[in-house]
Parts: C-alpha cells; structure tokens; sequence
C-alpha cells in the first residue's frame, strides 16, 4: 500500500473517568453530584475528579474537599479505587484494539489512534466509525467520551476538548482561524499554567496571538525549543506518529502521598518515605528496570515545592538501596518546616544494574556481592592472566 498523503487520528477521552467508573458499578448515581477524593474522612481532602452534575455546581478538579461540599452540600464523597480504574482503562484500550493495532495509549482514559488505513481500506467515513467507537464504549463500559478527530495528533486532542461531554469534533486545518485561533492561550495543549500567564505578558492571549507573534528569537530565549514546538501546533503542524510502544516501559517511576494533616516530625515524614520508597522499589521490579537519579520532593503547608536529586553510579532497584538514598537528601536538605506532601521518584531508568566502569584490578571488590567472588576472579584471570590474581589461603599455626 502507498504512503497516505494524509492521515486521520482519533483521540479518545473518557468523560469523567473516575466519577463514571464508580457510577457504571452504582446506577443510582447517575443524576447525583459525585465527587472521587483520595482523603474521603479527612478535611484535607482533595477533589481528584467530579461527574458533570457536580460540575454544574462550581465542583472542580482539585478544589479543597471543604470548598466543594460549601458549593454543593448533597455532594457525595467517594474514595479513589485505583485498581478498578486501572482495570476498566485495559478494558478500554482491548476495545480499542479490536479496530486498529495503532494505537497509543496517552493516560489511563484516554488515547490515540491512527485510523488512516480503515478510511483507505474502504471501511466507514471517520466521523461514522467515532459514533460506532464511541456508542461500544458506552455499551460495553457504560461510560461516555468524546472524541477528536484530526489530520493530526494535536488538532485530535485539541478537538476532543471542543465538546464535552460526549461530543465528536473534527478539526482540520482550515478550521483553525475560526474554531482554533480564538481560543485563549491557556487552554492550548501543551502549554502550562506556568508558561500561559508568562506569554500573556508578551501580548499573546489567544493561540492565534501566537501563531501571528512575529519575534520567534524572543520566544525561543524565553522558553527553549519548546517554543517552536508550540507555534508548529498552533499552525495546526504536528508530525509525531501514533506509537503504541511510547508508554509501555515507563520514562520514570515514583510514588507520592498528601498528608492527612501537616507533618512536623522527622520521624512521621521518614516512615512515610519509606513506604513511596517500596512502592517505587516494586514497580522497578515489576518492570525489570534499575535507575541511576534518585529525586526527592518535598511540599510545604504554604504548597511551596522543593525537588532535589542525585546519581549514582551504579544502577539500583532494590528498597534497601533506594531508601538510604532518599534519608540522605532528606536530612540534607530538610529544614524543619511542617510538610503536605513527599515523593520519591526514580528516572534515567536502564535494563541492568551493571556499572559501565572498566574492571580492573582495583576496582573489582566493587563489583563482588554476594556469591560472585569466584566469577569476578575468573573475569580478571582472562583478562589479565591466569596467575596475576589467585585467592589467599589463610594457614593455620604450626604445632609446638
């Protein structure tokens, strides 16, 4: 088959996914305001998502839990059930699979899809083949989602937020100067809440500011190469594929926890790192990956956040390895201040623990652990020679 000269992306995103993942299991929360918090008991609690009925009361995401009970007093309270999320979201993405093999999981609701091929193959027109898509999805999940369709990935994912809930939108590229370009720059994938106030200041407030924004240099000093990521989208150009193996083997893995209450005391906050520490340890092992950079993140009760990291040499995956590492950024950069939050994170992830240093007659006891001492010596004899290192035999004393 030729080259298309043109592609067809589908993004896909779950309405509401947590809230609709706890309504399809309990009907009789269909018309009531839900709200999903990982602290249900605790006045620190966190609005992690809402359904739409209780987003039509002000409730939004990551609002105070006090706050949104003041704007919505029926609003019903439910604890976040990961591993039930985790599982409608395979269930989603096997649905998926029965159409295409191109697609690419984004997050745990939603994804992309190349569909080229069906619409070449003579199969249905694409907005026809988004209502079958997202009707299965309803049926079989009982969960509603919108769907972006476009010549490309982010005008996809730029389209599936055009109409919420249940919406399917089709942005092409002569679409941008009216459905695209008057949008207000914040709401433009991939730009942040910390870049959108800072572009402001220069003037643009619409992503067509920025596509008509004429001093590139001063971007690009501002903000990197990612400012020339941002005016090729904005000018509707993306050619990054649908890769279905981009998330399979993580970049980074870490855990974090939100206080309860504020934490003051060194020992409270240490058992409480040990705990990310383990659950980063296991999900190192799950993968099979050793990490090189340890980070460390620290909130304060004023959600002021510090991040510090390190190194090491050797690659580890094991919690006795991981958590001394974690204890020494603590207490070196720890200053007393009551504490929300704390996370342990791990990047720079490879496949082996082994060390990229050169064995040498020097360094070898580094390299021993447990058992290993006969293997390590016979690397070195075929290296160096057979009798340039033998193991020492430690005599016993003579009888008088």
């Amino acid at each position: 088959m030729e080259k298309p000269i043109f592609r067809i992306i589908f993004h896909i995103d779950l309405n509401a996914f947590f809230a609709s993942c706890e309504i399809a299991r309990r009907p009789e929360l269909k018309d009531v305001p839900v709200a999903i918090t990982g602290e249900k008991s605790s006045k620190r609690g966190i609005v992690t998502t809402a359904n739409y009925v209780a987003r039509k009361y002000g409730v939004s995401s990551a609002m105070p839990l006090v706050q949104a009970k003041r704007k919505c007093p029926n609003l019903v309270v439910i604890a976040a059930n990961f591993n039930l999320y985790k599982q409608v979201s395979r269930q989603f993405l096997d649905l998926l699979h029965t159409y295409t093999d191109q697609v690419e999981k984004a997050s745990i609701d939603e994804a992309y899809l190349d569909v080229t091929a069906l619409f070449q193959e003579g199969g249905v027109h694409p907005v026809q083949l988004a209502l079958q898509m997202q009707q299965r999805i309803f049926n079989e999940l009982k969960i509603g989602c919108s769907v972006g369709i476009g010549p490309n990935k982010f005008l996809a994912k730029m389209a599936s937020d055009m109409k919420k809930p249940n919406g399917i939108t089709v942005l092409r590229k002569r679409d941008l100067p009216q459905l695209l370009w008057p949008r207000p720059i914040e709401e433009m994938f991939g730009v942040g809440k910390a870049s959108a106030p800072k572009l402001k200041q220069l003037g643009i407030q619409t992503i067509g500011d920025l596509v008509h924004f004429h001093e590139v240099e001063r971007l690009e000093w501002l903000f990197g190469s990612q400012a020339l990521k941002w005016i090729e989208h904005a000018r509707g150009e993306d050619l990054s594929i649908v890769d279905p193996q981009r998330y399979e083997v993580p970049s980074s893995i870490g855990h974090s926890t939100t206080f309860s209450k504020d934490y003051y005391f060194e020992r409270e906050i240490k058992e409480e790192a040990k705990k990310m520490c383990l659950k980063t340890a296991n999900r190192l092992k799950k993968y099979g990956l050793y990490a090189k950079t340890v980070s460390l993140q620290l909130k304060d009760t004023h959600f002021k956040q510090m991040t510090r990291s390190l190194t090491v040499s050797k690659p580890i995956q094991h919690m006795n390895e991981l958590y001394p590492l974690v204890e020494g950024l603590f207490d070196d950069h720890w200053e007393g201040q009551p504490l929300r939050l704390i996370g342990v994170y791990t990047s720079n992830l490879v496949h082996t623990n082994k060390t990229t240093e050169p064995l040498n007659l020097f360094n070898y006891q580094s390299f021993v652990g447990e058992g290993k001492i006969r293997k390590t010596m016979e690397e070195i004899k075929n290296k160096y020679g057979a009798d340039l290192i033998q193991k020492g035999i430690q005599k016993g004393k003579k009888n008088e």
